[in-house]
């Protein structure tokens, strides 16, 4: 019988108020890509530009009862 909480790869979960992508599980762990807020840099002279930084990464248990958006 399998634990309806349990993570796998490739779910997309609510985590930190926005939907995330699980990356990796193990027993111990699941590997969830939290997205950063996209930055406007304005350089000395020049227009705006927009970064997107890259996905943080967290650890959290693979039994977390966290609701997941897509299976």
């Amino acid at each position: 019988m399998t634990n309806i909480y349990t993570l796998r790869a490739g779910d997309v979960v609510v985590y930190a108020g926005q939907p995330c992508q699980v990356l990796r599980v193990t027993e111990s762990a699941a590997v969830v890509a939290v997205v950063q807020k996209k930055r406007t840099i304005t350089p000395r002279f020049g227009k705006p530009v927009i970064i997107q930084p890259a996905p943080k990464l967290a650890w959290i248990s693979p039994n977390s009862e966290i609701p997941i958006l897509n299976r």
